[in-house]
């Protein structure tokens, strides 16, 4: 059902939801561990966008 929402009309409001808050340690593995895969891994572009996601979210309901 959360999904629905992407189907919205434009120009109705966004659903914000709560993000998963990642303190700066566990940001930084993260980070790391993405660097240390081989090129070309298609989970390395899923985390991309999935942190463009968060970046969307974060900017479409002010936070």
């Amino acid at each position: 059902m959360a999904l629905l929402g992407a189907c919205a009309p434009a120009g109705t409001e966004p659903t914000c939801v709560a993000l998963v808050p990642y303190d700066a340690r566990t940001q930084q593995q993260a980070a790391e561990e993405l660097a240390a895969l081989p090129a070309g891994r298609v989970v390395a572009r899923m985390i991309d966008d999935y942190g463009d996601l968060r970046a969307r979210i974060r900017g479409a309901c002010g936070r």
